[in-house]
């Protein structure tokens, strides 16, 4: 099949291990842009935290951000379709994790914001200050989340972490099915939205917006947060390592986020 649009996660897939792209990777890339095909990056990160790896490769299309709650326009700083939380559902998400003393980060419009470090913020940070400043991702320490809502602030996402895992279950399972979607992003952390929102639900307006059929895409994931992403398309490609969830809503299994995984598979399906 002619395939049309290429579509990755990043975290664990696009990214090494060490955050960075592989040079075979952006090879690759290179050359399914070249042959005519689409390249759209599919992440549950905040946009700010994209714009070092979208101007890396020179990508002009626009990004589904925090798990689908929004697709974003970096040509025109626009939010081209959002399904953002409510300042209540914000305020109780907020408030029961403080309750029971599990780390939350806020993402606004545009930063992503924290009270207290922990040791993925202490990690980010890091990170942020390695990238170049006319790149660098919004992450800011505020006194307190409560201030977006009374200033009626956008809030994309409540990010949750914590290293008792039971406790974090417990939580996702005190959530209103029909209220939110909570989906593991990382083996310690949660991603809060609104319901309705996904990886796999955005992907496809945005392809509906560019032409471009499913069947004619490629996907790269590796988490439960790509399940709904690597169903939709025609190609649905799980990294190395992933669950088995994953991996079984996936049509291919290559090896992991760390070798030329990536650029072999497209040799393969782009001729």
């Amino acid at each position: 099949m002619p395939y049309q649009a290429i579509a990755f996660d990043l975290d664990g897939t696009l990214l090494s291990s060490q955050a960075t792209i592989l040079e075979s990777s952006k090879q690759a890339i290179q050359q399914a842009r070249e042959k005519g095909l689409k390249v759209f990056i599919v992440t549950g990160r905040h946009h700010t935290a994209v714009r070092p790896y979208y101007a890396q490769l020179g990508l002009d299309t626009p990004v589904v951000c925090c798990n689908g709650t929004y697709l974003y326009d970096f040509k025109n700083d626009q939010v081209l379709s959002a399904n953002p939380l409510s300042n209540e559902q914000a305020e109780r998400l907020i408030n029961a994790a403080k309750a029971e003393n599990i780390h939350l980060s806020v993402y606004t419009r545009d930063a992503m914001t924290y009270e207290t470090l922990n040791p993925h913020f202490t990690k980010l940070l890091k990170w942020v200050e390695s990238c170049p400043e006319s790149v660098r991702p919004a992450v800011h320490q505020v006194e307190n989340f409560h201030q977006f809502i009374e200033n009626g602030t956008t809030i994309w996402k409540i990010l949750i972490s914590d290293p008792a895992l039971t406790k974090m279950q417990r939580y996702v399972d005190s959530l209103s099915p029909d209220e939110f979607s909570a989906e593991w992003s990382w083996i310690d952390r949660v991603d809060i939205t609104r319901k309705g929102n996904s990886k796999g639900a955005c992907l496809a307006e945005l392809l509906q917006r560019e032409g471009i059929s499913p069947e004619k895409t490629i996907a790269f994931g590796d988490n439960f947060n790509d399940i709904s992403m690597l169903s939709l398309v025609g190609m649905g490609i799980a990294m190395g390592g992933s669950e088995a969830q994953v991996q079984a809503s996936a049509k291919l299994t290559i090896g992991s986020n760390n070798e030329d995984s990536i650029a072999t598979a497209l040799a393969t399906l782009i001729k």
